[in-house]
């Protein structure tokens, strides 16, 4: 019996091998997922992305995010368009600016314009997926230019773009260029009812275009266990380890927007000092509550109901719990909640 009405995904690419990763994906379909992602992390999220299609059969695949700053928007499309013909259609892009530490550190990228950035990229991107054969698709933007036509007519009119955003104006952006606001983890409900969707409105309307066609995907720290404090000490470590090496921008802004200001200084602190236990024990319960799905499989399927009319589906980051068995065996109770969602 269906306990809830919204859809749960899994966030892959954290795992040891491609092998495991489709694996995952293909006893998470039959577990009742009804999405797979590809995050860019350790692994390329496109060369995944085929790798999880070629392992399932039903199930949305997609991106979750890929970095706009490691590409060129027409490649990008082109990409989509290959995967989504791949899939027989079932392909979802989301694209982001990744973080700003990681863009520095391994690509030695500029990111301080980044609204000018993916306003062209996206526009870009999303005249390349949608080209018919010998259309011609043409953008000039501040960053990023096309003149181009495809060679053939897409597998689909268009393919759905998602751009992912934490701060109010990237998500204003994104009501305004793409087709979902890519919302990331740590996100409460009244994060989503008092900014992200007010914000992306905002963005739409200005633009022309129908809030109503926007989608509302959520990355969500999930953490699943038939022990509710293990759950909630996974929780802990996870929320702590946004904050090592050094903190993660874009999540520790969600935290101080909220009002968690004091256990953001304190975490900036202890982290990158690797003070791990003496951060956990200062994790407020509200940020637990709120912010992460986590508690007994039951628990979980109450907490994803209560993003009903604020998301359109979660997608887990299962979190990694204490004890736990190795390699797939680790995502049983993840399953379980699947199972319970679908």
């Amino acid at each position: 019996m269906r306990n809830c009405s919204m859809r749960l995904g899994l966030l892959l690419g954290f795992e040891d091998s491609i092998k495991t990763m489709t694996t995952l994906a293909t006893e998470g379909e039959a577990a009742g997922l009804g999405s797979l992602y590809t995050v860019e992390a350790g692994r390329s999220a496109m060369v995944t992305a085929a790798a999880v299609m070629h392992a399932t059969e039903h199930a949305t695949v997609g991106t979750y995010i890929a970095n706009a700053y490691a590409r060129d928007p027409w490649v990008t499309g082109l990409a989509a368009r290959d995967l989504d013909e791949m899939s027989d259609g079932r392909f979802v892009l989301g694209m982001g600016t990744g973080n700003p530490h990681f863009n520095e550190w391994y690509m030695g990228v500029d990111t301080t314009k980044p609204l000018a950035k993916m306003r062209d990229f996206l526009n870009v991107v999303r005249g390349v997926v949608a080209g018919k054969a010998g259309e011609a698709v043409r953008y000039k933007g501040d960053v990023h230019s096309i003149r181009w036509r495809a060679s053939w007519d897409p597998t689909r009119p268009t393919i759905p773009v998602y751009l992912s955003a934490s701060g109010p104006n990237m998500v204003r952006l994104a009501g305004e260029v793409s087709d979902g606001v890519g919302v990331g983890v740590m996100s409460s409900t009244r994060f989503l009812a008092d900014m992200v969707r007010p914000n992306a409105t905002a963005g739409c309307e200005a633009a022309g275009r129908d809030p109503s066609q926007l989608a509302f995907p959520m990355g969500a720290m999930v953490s699943v266990n038939h022990n509710t404090e293990l759950a909630r000490q996974a929780s802990r470590a996870a929320i702590c380890g946004l904050y090592h090496p050094v903190p993660h921008p874009y999540y520790d802004s969600q935290l101080r927007q909220l009002g968690f200001g004091d256990f953001a200084d304190r975490a900036t602190e202890l982290m990158p000092a690797g003070n791990i236990r003496e951060a956990m024990a200062l994790v407020p319960d509200e940020v637990i509550d709120t912010m992460t799905i986590t508690g007994t499989p039951q628990e979980c399927v109450a907490r994803i109901g209560e993003y009903e009319g604020l998301a359109d589906e979660i997608i887990a980051i299962r979190l990694a719990q204490k004890e736990e068995p190795a390699g797939v065996a680790a995502f049983d109770q993840l399953f379980e909640l699947a199972s319970l969602v679908s």
